[in-house]
């Protein structure tokens, strides 16, 4: 999985000639991201978290999927609550 903004990550992946070998893996999350914590820029933009996520409930691993899910939901909790202008629980 590449990290980075859309652009990055194609950049990455183009001029990565020793990734040609591994498959490309098409996620569709079909729902909006949770993430808030930026300005997502288009539909179908989602956070490396969350593609994580779907990749692991799409190779069965549950347990792992829904363990880093409640980490991201407290991650961006407490992200949030740390901004003065969004009010939040930092105990969260």
């Amino acid at each position: 999985m590449l990290d980075g903004t859309w652009p990055e990550a194609r950049k990455m992946f183009r001029k990565s000639p020793y990734l040609d070998h591994l498959p490309v893996i098409s996620v569709d999350l079909s729902r909006l991201s949770a993430y808030r914590l930026r300005e997502i820029h288009a539909e179908g933009q989602y956070c490396t978290a969350e593609v994580a996520i779907a990749l692991l409930d799409l190779a069965g691993d549950t347990e792992a999927a829904t363990s880093l899910g409640e980490h991201f939901t407290r991650f961006k909790t407490r992200y949030l609550a740390g901004k003065t202008q969004h009010p939040g629980n930092v105990t969260a």
